[in-house]
Formats: structure tokens, sequence, C-alpha cells
């Protein structure tokens, strides 16, 4: 039986435990995969000054004879690794209080120990907060971490939380311009106090269910290595095999100059910010070396670069102001500097010199973007929000590969094209209508004399238009778009267009493999058709929109509004309209759904609860110990009401 398969069966058996047994549990199953010289105890930790925690479940610690207890009934702090503090059932309080009993570990002092660059070690406190269950979905959880961690230093923060029944929350590395590329451990004391690397540091949430023990330990096995060079430990690579790799990003922090980690500043998260055209460096006859791109970071900035140029002989040019801070991350598409104290004038004044005291040339990069205006609303609109924000953050989950978002991206936009149109002239119908009834309610577009009513100004030709606008882009949105569209996600829906009997044909094959698809479509026939008909009448019929009528009362001249379809002509384009965006969205987040890797699923943010700034309706969950799952069923609510 291979390592991880013991582990995954060891976690079964803490899964079982219960409140009393569970530090005995939880420490005699660490304890059989941690060889010397750790051993697991429950207990507390003390310091060379005399402070003391409380009783943790789970003590890793590492015997040796330099470390010295003040208090015998605790375990020296230099000799300790790790700490765990655990519960059976978690909820938001017993979250709160865990964190706190983390922190004073952490803040419990250690003697420092030589760095050194060979063979790197570490003397701090990994901390970890775990529970069999939780009462609180783990984003919830992840949302309070970030929350509690904006108030703490971040050399106190918990490196773990563990909900053995759904998965765990942690940090991952990020590099600009790259994806997440593994987890983050505490740095060592004093690792930063040359140089800040530029990286996010993320907090993810990963629905690892049955194999969470196998997470906790290899990240736990990851740290104890460089806690004591000599230990005797497995492998942790092979025991997370079969872990699940997906994770669901909820926030992330970077590193000032002093070594903290603070929130990234809202500006310049990736769907606000347009980061400045790189600088292109050339040789004589005009061959690109390199380009180079400043960012800002925190109170600082690094200095980006791709190309064949190394980093480091460029950034001797920055000067005096960034001696003994430089280093430079080599990644595998490009390189990075390490934070420095700089600003976007020292960047341009590094270039200046660069191209004074060298045979190379400075340039700006000469591309054009085209930033070209969409609609006259913002993303506090709930139809911008959810239609266009909403639906291509989920893409991302579905499409890491830009090649496939792309081909996405063009079906989608033949879908939210048509919309658009037909919201334009639904728009523009209830602006003839209201502006027209004003108008001769004030006698400004008709008048009495005698029997006689005089129309001094029409709207039925420009009604007609508008109408017949609205009914081409209403169905091009679904029988060309959303037809297409969702081929593209191997998902048929053409019989929904077709004959009473190929639709039913259709809908009965497709029940077997999406039952709620089926019924979804089912009810959604009922106003299509009717959509649908009333377009082809004007196609293959020659129906025109009949003309607005007038009448007589006593109060002056009453307006009659044509129908369509047996409704007012301003009913029937609203309540197709509403019909029209409910089915786009959800019948795209339904396919969507279907596609997203185990583990992960789609919530519905209830109403109240939409951010005002960009009140999308969906966003991510973990299938186990998340959000409750979303399941699209029909209604007849108006769009903006669900």
């Amino acid at each position: 039986m291979g390592l991880h398969q013991e582990v995954y069966d060891a976690g079964q058996e803490i899964a079982s435990a219960t409140g009393a047994n569970l530090p005995v549990s939880l420490g005699s199953i660490l304890g059989r995969f941690l060889g010397w010289p750790f051993e697991v105890i429950s207990g507390k930790v003390v310091d060379l000054e005399g402070n003391k925690t409380d009783t943790f479940a789970s003590v890793v610690y590492a015997k040796s004879e330099g470390a010295v207890a003040t208090d015998l009934d605790a375990i020296p702090a230099d000799a300790t690794a790790a700490i765990i503090e655990a519960c059976e059932n978690m909820d938001l309080e017993g979250f709160r209080a865990a964190y706190r009993q983390v922190a004073k570990a952490k803040r419990l002092k250690k003697r420092a120990v030589p760095h050194l660059k060979e063979t790197p070690r570490t003397t701090v406190t990994l901390g970890i907060i775990f529970a069999l269950r939780s009462a609180i979905p783990l984003e919830d959880l992840a949302e309070e971490l970030v929350r509690l961690n904006s108030e703490t230093p971040s050399r106190e923060w918990p490196d773990m939380v563990v909900v053995m029944s759904a998965g765990v929350i942690n940090y991952e590395a990020q590099f600009p311009g790259e994806s997440l590329c593994g987890d983050y451990l505490p740095p060592a004391e004093g690792a930063l106090a040359t140089f800040i690397p530029p990286i996010y540091v993320v907090i993810v949430v990963r629905p690892t269910i049955d194999y969470t023990l196998n997470k906790m330990l290899s990240f736990l096995i990851a740290h104890l290595t460089v806690f004591c060079l000599e230990a005797k430990l497995p492998d942790w690579t092979q025991i997370l095999e079969g872990v699940p790799k997906k994770a669901l990003t909820i926030s992330g922090f970077q590193y000032n100059l002093g070594g903290d980690l603070l929130p990234v500043p809202r500006q310049f998260y990736n769907d606000r910010y347009m980061p400045p055209l790189p600088m292109r460096v050339e040789d004589q006859g005009g061959n690109l070396l390199c380009t180079l791109q400043f960012l800002p970071w925190q109170d600082g900035g690094t200095i980006l670069l791709r190309g064949r140029l190394p980093l480091d002989g460029i950034l001797i040019f920055l000067g005096e102001k960034v001696s003994g801070r430089i280093h430079v991350f080599k990644r595998p598409d490009l390189q990075l500097s390490s934070v420095l104290p700089i600003t976007q004038e020292h960047f341009h004044g590094m270039l200046k010199n660069l191209q004074r005291r060298s045979n190379m040339i400075v340039r700006p990069d000469q591309t054009n973007w085209v930033v070209q205006k969409l609609a006259d609303e913002g993303s506090q609109s709930p139809f911008m929000a959810r239609l266009f924000m909403g639906i291509l953050r989920l893409r991302d989950a579905v499409y890491p590969d830009p090649a496939e978002r792309e081909n996405f991206d063009k079906s989608h936009e033949l879908v939210t094209s048509n919309l658009l149109n037909a919201r334009i002239a639904a728009d523009e119908i209830a602006q003839l209508l209201e502006e027209h009834f004003r108008k001769v309610t004030l006698g400004e577009a008709a008048r009495l004399e005698g029997k006689t009513i005089h129309i001094d100004e029409s709207i039925d030709k420009e009604l007609r238009k508008e109408v017949e606008s609205f009914l081409n882009a209403a169905v091009r949105t679904l029988k060309q778009g959303m037809q297409g569209f969702t081929k593209g996600l191997q998902v048929n829906i053409g019989f929904l267009f077709s004959k009473q009997a190929a639709f039913d044909k259709g809908v009965a094959s497709l029940e077997p493999t999406d039952f709620i698809l089926a019924d979804y479509l089912r009810e959604a026939r009922v106003w299509s058709e009717r959509l649908t008909q009333c377009r082809n009448a004007i196609e293959h019929e020659g129906w025109m929109l009949p003309r607005i009528s007038y009448s007589r009362t006593s109060n002056g001249i009453k307006v009659g509004e044509p129908s369509i379809s047996g409704q007012p002509v301003s009913k029937f384009v609203r309540f197709m309209l509403d019909r029209l965006c409910c089915f786009v969205e959800e019948v795209t987040v339904h396919c969507l759904q279907r596609k997203l890797p185990p583990g992960i699923t789609i919530t519905e943010i209830p109403l109240a609860q939409r951010s005002r700034e960009v009140p999308e309706r969906f966003k991510m969950t973990v299938a186990c110990g998340g959000q409750p799952a979303w399941q699209m069923v029909f209604h007849s609510f108006p769009f903006e009401e669900t």
C-alpha cells in the first residue's frame, strides 16, 4: 500500500473521532508518520521570557538539548515546530478564538539561529486550525480569515485552516503574469530582511474532502523538513497523490517594504487595473532585446523584464537608492526584481541612465490599445454585472486555457450583442410610448376640434420599426446565439426551435442526461414559441404592428396602445426581454456548472447580499462544505428580481 493510501486511511480514522478523544487520535496518527526527532503531544508552549499559551490539541516539537523550558508543564518555544488548535465542530466564535490562540503561539520569542543560504532552515512555528466539521461554509471561514488577517501582523497568521469533512484553506504564491504556483509556507525569521519577493500571497479554498489529511500532513511535513534539516521524514510529495488540485481563490496580499503582508489595493485587481505599456530596449539596428515594465507594489515597486537581457545588469542603473536590496527572480517567461523602494519616476530615471550610459536605445512600446465604450452603464447595473462580468468570471474557472476562452468569448459575444440590441430597442419602444402619451395629454401631439381628433405627431412608423428590431434581435439571441453558444458547451438545444413533435423527441432524449435543463426548456418553450411566431409573422406573413388608436373622453383624448400576441406592445416587449435575459443567464450558468472540475460548483448570492458595486448573481463555491449549490429552476420573476 502506497504512502498516500496509508494517510488516506488514517484520515478516515480521524474523521470518526469525537471531541473527547480528538486530541489523542490526532496526536497518535500524526506521530505515526513523523519521524525522528519529532514528537506530538497535547500541551502548552512557553518561551524563555515565561510567556505561555493555553493547551493545544497537538504540539509538534523536536527533541533538542538546546531547547530550555521555563515551565515543566509546557514545551519550549524553541523546540516547537507546529501547533494545532483542534475542535470537533467549528463555528464563527470558535474560529475567532482559535485564530487568537494561534497568533499568541506565533508571538512567543525564539532564539535566533544562523541562516545559511546553502541549507536554509526555519524556526517559525507553523499554525493550523483544525475541525472535524464546520457549521460555517468554507468560503465564509476564508472571508473571516481575510478580515482577521487585515487587522493582524502577518507573522501571527494561521498557516492553514482544516475542516476534515470538506477541505482546507491556506495560502498559495503567485508571481505577476502567472497562475498560482504552489503552497506558501511562512518565511524563516529574518528571511525578508535583505529583499522582498514580488509575489501575491493568495488565500485559497481547496475541496479536498476525503483527502483532507493528505493535504494537511504533506503541508506540515514540508515545513518540518526545513525546521530540522536532519529529520527523518517521509516524502511529502508522495502523500499528495490523489489530492484534488483545483482551488477557489478568495483574496490576495502583498509584502510591503517592511516585510508585512497587506491586502492588494482594490484598484490593482485585474478587473479594474490596466498596467502601463512596457518600454522597449533595442540595439542600434532596432532589434528588440527586451521589454521593461514597472509594477506598483504597496509602498514600492517591482520591475518586470521579458527578453534575453539579464535584469541584474539593468537594475544597476537605478543607482544607490536600491543598493543591497536587489534580487532577481527568474521565471520561465520573465524576470522580476525584488520589491524596491522606487516609484514610476525612479523607473523612468533608470531608463534614461540606461540609454545615456550604454549603446542601447529605449523607446515606448508602439502597441495601440482600443478602449471601446460598450454601453452607457457600468458594473453597478445588474444587466452588465450578471450577463457580462459574472459569466466571464465563471468562464475563467472552466476554461483556463486562453485559446478555449477565445472560442467561448466569440460565441458569447454573438449572444450578448444581439441581446443588447434587443434591450436598446425595448428601451426605445418604452420611451416612444411614454413621450407620445405625455404629449397627447398636454395637447402637444393631438387636439380636438369639435368631434374630430387631429393627430399632429404620429409615432406609428418609428414604433413599428423598433418593434421589428426588437423581435429580430430577440430571436437572433435565442436561435443563432444561444443555440450555437450552448453547442460549444456540448449541449444541444436546437430542438427548442423545432415543431412540437421534434421538440418532444429532443427534450425526451435530453432528460436522461440532464433532466434539470429538460424541465427548464419545457417551460421556456411556451414563451419562446410565442416570440418566434411573432417574428415569423413579420418575416413570412407581412404582419405589421397595428396603429395607435385614439378616442375621445370627457377629459380629452385617450390613447390606445397597439397589441402584439394578445398583450399591449410595451408589456409584451418588457416580458419577453425579461424572459430572454433570464434564459441567457441561467442556461449559460447551468452549462458552465456542468463543466466545472470535481469538488467545485456554483452558488447563487441572495439578492440582499449582492454587492452594490458589482451585483453579480452567481459565484464559485466548493461542492462539499461550501454554500448551497445552485440548481436551475424555471420561474416567472423579472430579471432584476432574481
